[in-house]
Parts: C-alpha cells; sequence; structure tokens
C-alpha cells in the first residue's frame, strides 16, 4: 500500500531526527554523547538520559508502517537500542546506567523507557533473548518502593510495575502500588481536564507533556484492568483536547509558558494519543492541520546545536533556558509529541481534508477557570493570560518569569532573567525593586474575576526573607492586540515598581528601534512593534534591553530585544499605603493598530478611550480609577 502523503512527511521528519543521532550511537555503548550542560542530578542520569529519550524517538518510527527506504536505518536503530539495553542494565558492565534510587532522575527515564519499549516490542522488546530480558527487569525493578516527587512523576512508578506485571516480572504488592499512584495522580485533578502537578502547584504545558500522555498511555497498555479508570482519563483528555487546541497559532507555534519549554513539539503529543483512544471527536483535519504545523514550525528553526542535534533553547540554541535538572539529552523528550505516528496509514487522521485552527478562523477569548488562564486569539498569535497559575517555592529555582509574567503570546516571547533564576524579568510583567538591588514579582495569584472582556486577580510582590510585602489588585482587559492593565498596589517597604510592555527581538540590533513619543515609548523591529502608554502612577520611561554582545542575552526568541519600561518614583514614603497604576500594553505586526489612545473621558469606575483605527473602547469597573 502506498502511504498517504501526510504520513510519509511525519515519517521523514522523524527520520531526519533520528539519522542526525546515528553518527554518536557508538559501538558498544549505552549512551549517546549529546553535547551540552550537565544536570544537577548527576552523570549516571544524564548517561540514561541521552539513551531514553532518542529510545522513545526511535520507537515511535519504528512501529509505523514500513517503506523500502527505511529498511537499512531500521535494523540498525533496532539493533543499536537492543544491545544498548543488555550492556546498560548490565551490572557487571563498565557502561552500566546504575540502579534506581530514592528521588533520583533515573525513576523518570526507566518510565519513559518501559512505555518506549511497549510502543514499539517487536522491534526493542521481543528479539532479546531470555537472559537479556531477565537482566532488563532485574534493572526495571530497582525502581520498586523507591520515594517519589509528589508530582506527575508518580506515573513512571505506574507505568515500570505495569510493564514487570504484564512481562512476569510482577510482585505481590505492585497492584496496591499502581492503585495508590493512580489515586494520588486523580486527586490532582482540578476539573475541565486540567491538573495541578503536585509539588509545583503549576497549570502549564505538563498538562499535555505529563498528565494526559502518561495517562493515555496507561488507559492503552493497561485500561482493560480498570475500565472505569480508563473511561475517566479518556474523558479527561476529551475535555482537556477540546480546549487546549486554543493554544496554537496559525503558524502551529503554541506559547512559551512554564517549565521545560525546550520540549518543543512534545506539547502536541496529547492530540495523537486521544485520536488513537478515541477521548476526542475534534474534526481530525484539524488536529492534523495543527499537528503538523507545530513539528514543522519547529523544524524548520535552527533548533540543532554544534553536533546537529536538538538544542536546549526554544527557536534556536540558548543553553541558559534551561532548568537546572536538563542536559544534553533533555530537548528528546520532544519525541513524544510524534504520537500521531501511532495512527496506522489507513486511519482518517491521514486522509480528511484538513481544516483551519481556531486561531485562524478570528479573534476570541477563551476562559479555563479551573487552571486561572485565558486564551486570546489575535491576528492568527496566541496569547496566555495568566491569572491563575502560581510559581511555588519548588518552581521558584526554575525561574519565576516562566508563571509570573502577566501575558505570554506566541510570535513575542519573553525574557529570562538575570542574574539569577530566583529574579524576575521585567518584560510583560509588574515588578518591585528595593534599594538593594533586588527584584520581586508575584507568587501565588489567585483569579477573582473572569469573563470575555476582562481578568481580575490577586497577588503579592516579595517573599518571606526580609518579610517583603507588596500586595496588589489586578485587573486586565483586551481589545485586539491591547491590554489595559490596573494595578491597585499596597507596598510596605521602600522600592520602586516597574511595568514592563512587551519585549520585541531580533537577530541583529540593526533590525530593532526604540524612541519616546508623546508621553509613550514604542519599539519595532522588522516584524513588529511594542507600544506602552502609561495612564497613571508612572514618572519615569526607559527601556530594557540587549544591542550588543557587552550584555548577555536574556530573550528567548533572538539575540537582541528591546523593552519598554514605566516606572514609579521611590515609594519610601509610601509604607501600607495604596498606590494606583494603569497602563496600556500592545504588540503585533500592524503599525496603525499601535497607535495611541487617547481618553476621552474617565471617571472612577468608568473610562472611555478613542484610537484612531480600533474606534472608542468603553469599559466599566469598580477598580478603575479617574486619570
Amino acid at each position: 500500500m502506498e502511504l498517504p502523503a501526510p504520513y510519509r512527511h511525519w515519517q521523514n521528519q522523524t527520520r531526519s531526527l533520528l539519522e542526525a543521532l546515528v553518527p554518536y550511537m557508538a559501538e558498544g555503548a549505552a549512551d549517546i554523547p549529546i553535547d551540552g550542560p550537565p544536570s544537577d542530578h548527576d552523570a549516571q542520569a544524564d548517561r540514561l538520559e541521552s539513551f531514553a529519550r532518542p529510545l522513545l524517538l526511535a520507537a515511535h518510527w519504528l512501529q509505523s508502517a514500513e517503506h523500502p527506504d527505511d529498511t537499512a536505518l531500521r535494523a540498525r536503530l533496532g539493533d543499536w537500542f537492543q544491545r544498548g539495553l543488555a550492556i546498560g542494565s548490565d551490572p557487571d558492565s563498565p557502561h552500566y546506567w546504575g540502579p534506581d534510587a530514592n528521588y533520583h532522575q533515573h525513576h523518570v527515564e526507566i518510565g519513559l523507557l518501559a512505555i518506549a519499549l511497549q510502543i514499539a516490542p517487536a522491534q526493542l522488546w521481543n528479539p532479546l533473548d531470555q537472559t537479556v530480558k531477565d537482566q532488563v527487569a532485574a534493572w526495571l525493578a530497582t525502581a520498586r518502593g523507591n520515594g517519589i516527587v509528589n508530582n506527575n512523576h508518580y506515573f513512571m512508578g505506574v507505568h515500570i510495575l505495569e510493564f514487570l506485571q504484564t512481562q512476569g516480572y510482577g510482585h505481590p504488592t505492585d497492584r496496591a502500588v499502581v492503585d495508590t499512584f493512580l489515586d494520588r495522580l486523580e486527586g490532582m485533578y482540578r476539573g475541565g481536564g486540567w491538573f495541578e502537578d503536585g509539588i509545583n502547584q503549576a497549570y502549564d504545558h505538563y498538562n499535555a507533556y505529563a498528565f494526559h500522555f502518561y495517562g493515555l498511555w496507561w488507559a492503552r497498555l493497561h485500561g482493560h484492568i480498570a475500565p472505569e479508570r480508563a473511561d475517566r482519563w479518556r474523558s479527561w483528555a476529551r475535555d482537556f483536547v477540546r480546549d487546549y487546541r486554543h493554544f496554537f497559532a496559525a503558524s502551529g507555534e503554541h506559547p512559551a509558558f512554564g517549565r521545560s519549554i525546550t520540549y518543543r513539539f512534545n506539547g502536541i503529543n496529547v492530540f495523537g494519543l486521544a485520536v488513537a483512544l478515541e477521548a476526542t471527536d475534534l474534526p481530525l483535519g484539524q488536529l492534523r492541520r495543527l499537528c503538523t504545523r507545530n513539528l514543522d514550525f519547529f523544524l524548520n528553526q535552527p533548533i540543532t546545536q554544534n553536533q546537529g542535534l536538538l538544542s536546549i533553547g526554544w527557536l534556536n540554541e540558548f543553553r541558559d533556558l534551561g532548568e537546572s535538572y536538563s542536559c544534553g539529552g533533555s530537548p528528546y523528550w520532544a519525541a513524544k509529541g510524534l504520537s500521531p505516528l501511532l495512527l496506522p496509514p489507513n486511519h482518517a487522521f491521514w486522509h480528511e481534508a484538513e481544516q483551519p485552527l481556531p486561531a485562524e478562523e478570528g479573534d476570541h477569548t477563551l476562559n479555563i477557570p479551573q487552571a486561572g488562564l485565558t486564551v486570546r486569539s489575535i491576528n492568527g498569535e496566541v496569547e496566555i493570560l495568566n491569572s491563575g497559575s502560581q510559581i511555588s517555592n519548588v518552581n521558584l529555582r526554575f525561574g519565576a518569569w516562566k508563571w509570573s509574567k502577566t501575558a505570554y503570546r506566541t510570535g513575542t516571547d519573553f525574557c529570562i532573567a538575570r542574574p539569577t533564576a530566583t529574579h524576575w524579568s521585567p518584560d510583560s510583567a509588574l515588578t518591585l525593586e528595593l534599594p538593594d538591588g533586588r527584584v520581586f514579582g508575584r507568587h501565588s495569584t489567585v483569579t477573582v474575576e473572569m469573563d470575555e472582556s476582562h481578568l481580575r486577580y490577586v497577588s503579592n510582590l516579595g517573599f518571606k526573607h526580609d518579610q517583603v510585602n507588596c500586595g496588589v489588585d489586578t485587573g486586565l482587559w483586551w481589545k485586539a492586540g491591547w491590554l489595559l492593565q490596573v494595578h491597585v498596589v499596597t507596598n510596605r517597604q521602600p522600592g520602586v515598581l516597574a511595568l514592563g510592555g512587551y519585549p520585541v527581538s531580533a537577530a541583529s540590533a540593526e533590525e530593532l528601534s526604540q524612541e519616546e513619543s508623546a508621553g509613550a515609548l514604542v519599539g519595532q523591529s522588522t516584524q513588529a512593534g511594542s507600544v506602552l502608554q502609561p495612564l497613571l502612577g508612572f514618572s519615569r520611561l526607559g527601556w530594557d534591553q540587549r544591542l550588543s554582545d557587552d550584555t548577555l542575552r536574556t530573550h528567548i526568541r533572538a539575540d537582541y530585544h528591546v523593552t519598554p519600561i514605566a516606572r514609579t518614583d521611590s515609594l519610601g514614603s509610601h509604607r501600607g499605603e495604596t498606590i494606583i497604576l494603569a497602563a496600556l500594553a500592545w504588540t503585533g505586526p500592524e503599525q496603525a493598530e499601535g497607535a495611541l489612545w487617547e481618553v476621552i473621558s474617565s471617571e472612577s469606575g468608568r473610562l472611555s478611550l478613542m484610537h484612531p483605527s480600533l474606534e472608542q473602547w468603553q469599559i466599566e469597573h469598580p477598580l478603575l480609577p479617574q486619570l
């Protein structure tokens, strides 16, 4: 049978990723020397990660329909990974990965490896002789009983023990442990298809990366054991996919938001799995268009490092974007996004006519109250407004800027903080700078109002050390590419408040310009503009920028950037007093839309604005001050 063109395209895209790895698959080795920073785990964990994650990539491709052009590579990959399993699991081998241990990263990679063996058993597990199978199973069993981080990591224990049981290596306690772990995971469910990621306390792309990926794989492989539980996971995925498709721009890009965004097209894994498990009734042509555009969007960017392998970064290599747990092999968790290859070539997914993505069908707003997230579509781009996903003490070390910003928009993205991950970067955020130079943004955030045109949430800028406390009541309203922000601030120590606009970036500094015009700041690249128009409470205007190599890069999208910033005077005389700040922020490609607003009338609770092309904007809300 001739393979459908869309199916073959996915196979070839996957093959290109595998072919790049082949030169580094050394004979007699059980790891791939992928260049990158070491993680904060240990060298053994990084070695296993460099094997297990490419193994998942290979598993998706190996189980797909055969094609004559792929025969030699299929044989080579299958043979190398089979021998690697035998070498790496052998305690007497110098390449032994070592056992799992309490809270060790091995637990995550072993769980992933167990899934990969079940994705392509005919190519990876069945050919092993019985002695090697016994050895691999004994190594997998080192995960039994170990301490596990209280988040999505419970899934790893589930998949390891389920695999051992299906292969005849079970233990009498396994079923009780699996059920306990699944119960704990289900206890993280918050409704609407969304999970709070345990100790991380966040709602972000890990809902797709982990909860629905592992949950649907459990339902696919082992759901017959507990059909009612499997039905729950399919039902949750149905709800999630219905809303999650709105997170993807017309280009296929999704907003960089939350941790591990270097996994890139991992974010689409839930769509293929949901189709495979009949857990969605969305148009298959729309889902294929979404998945293909996302995959191709990233593979058309320079996302490789010096070896030609996937790099840490977003649209190019940027190692500082990685977390402390990231190493050279980490980006290969993107392999989860290849789940459409689970669908056979005769499946309707590959044959139905493409349909537009929600972002292609006009501007709209989708609220997800369970996660405290609002998703907006603006001229084909997508923006996440985060009013509810918080930065826990655990996540703080990964970079508060991944959750603490007001808005996360495709085509724009954001800047990381320096000098350390515990600082807050100023773009698209309200921050407090103390006289000693420390900068604080928001942690826990609670949504108190959410509708089609506005959000309201409460938060605090500060931290427990030195009892830094600055309470904020925030209102957001939107129109086209604009956000109106009102922040009612109660400050309790000396400091300066800063409100950052959207950061525009470029590959060269010459492509960027900036100016102050009529009391507003206008930044421009060849692709888009950024405007910050202060309305109340600010006294100074300035820029956060990188226009030369004298400073380190901070923007995740490109090397250089400019961000408009409005600042207050020192608040040293306002301890415990209320300050009201208001501003308009915009980004987009259309210069006419970026023209400044005129305040037509303003009184407490009412505001009327006029724009040259967007015309009148009238807002009524108790939080609105008189300007």
